[in-house]
């Protein structure tokens, strides 16, 4: 009898020692922590896991359970500021400073001052910018195109022109000063001419040859020399619209020049040198170069002492 309780006390004390043989008090599983007994720590099961929300433009990947985080915000993906709206985010809409400026695209004869983003227009249209009828074309708008009149109509008959393009030539000429549009009086003169088929800066061409003239200005006020060419069919007061020379039969053929100007002074003297080359037949006899200033060209008026010299 006395073993027996013995063996009863003996299975009591080991029943608490372990504790919780009966019964125990469970803490529910976490996302990271499976079911676990308060008492004696057993466990059971898994953990829960994570419910992750995803990154945004300024929160890390979370839990939404636990409030975990893991990794880097996204950061906000911005679209540049307009004259529409700040500059945003295209994932959160957030903003950040103000409207940026208008982005104009400058008025034209075809629409007024405009905004290139929101279309918001200011101001009017601007007159036409003309170009003037030649024997080629009526005089159009060289921004929209549109036209007015008719081409001119050249009559053939023969000029003839009171100088000679001859080197060391040399006369009075009377041009406008820049500041205040007076007249001042100084020398031209003609310090080169020549004929040849090519050189390093200008490529011959057979059946061609270059002609060329050097005029020189000296004049006491800044002021720049001009040189053009025409011929001997086409009226002076349409000496600067032709690009071409005219046979007596009304033929007319484009021709090939190049120019070069140079501008200095030399003791109160502004010196200008202008250089014209144009390539022409060899056996073309009509050819006329023009001496003018550029100050009268700068101010939209034809130069009245403008000089017309035949080459030949």
């Amino acid at each position: 009898m006395k073993r027996l309780l013995t063996c009863i006390l003996l299975i009591l004390c080991i029943m608490m020692i372990d504790g919780c043989c009966l019964k125990h008090d469970w803490q529910e599983a976490t996302c990271d922590k499976p079911m676990t007994c308060k008492i004696c720590g057993e466990t059971q099961g898994e953990p829960l896991g994570h419910e992750w929300l995803d990154a945004t433009c300024t929160l890390a990947k979370t839990c939404s359970v636990c409030g975990a985080t893991e990794g880097e915000p996204l950061g906000h993906d911005w679209m540049a500021a307009t004259c529409e709206h700040p500059k945003t985010c295209r994932v959160c809409g957030a903003t950040e400073g103000g409207n940026a400026d208008h982005d104009w695209i400058e008025a034209t004869c075809l629409h007024p001052r405009k905004c290139s983003v929101c279309g918001i227009t200011e101001g009017g249209t601007l007159p036409h910018t003309w170009v003037r009828a030649n024997y080629d074309s009526s005089k159009y708008c060289s921004v929209c195109g549109v036209v007015e009149g008719d081409s001119l109509i050249p009559a053939f008959e023969k000029r003839k022109y009171e100088f000679t393009l001859k080197k060391g030539t040399t006369w009075d000429y009377t041009t406008i000063a820049n500041a205040d549009n007076s007249n001042v009086t100084g020398k031209a003169t003609v310090i080169d001419t020549r004929n040849y088929y090519s050189d390093g800066a200008h490529a011959g061409r057979d059946g061609y040859e270059w002609r060329e003239a050097t005029v020189e200005f000296k004049m006491p006020t800044g002021c720049k020399v001009m040189l053009g060419y025409t011929d001997k069919y086409t009226g002076m007061e349409e000496y600067a619209v032709t690009n071409y020379i005219t046979y007596s039969d009304g033929t007319r053929m484009p021709v090939v020049a190049t120019e070069s100007y140079k501008y200095d002074w030399e003791d109160d003297v502004c010196v200008s040198y202008g250089t014209l080359s144009v390539q022409v037949p060899e056996d073309y006899e009509d050819l006329v170069f023009y001496v003018s200033s550029a100050d009268y060209a700068l101010t939209g008026r034809v130069d009245p002492n403008i000089r017309f010299m035949e080459m030949k």
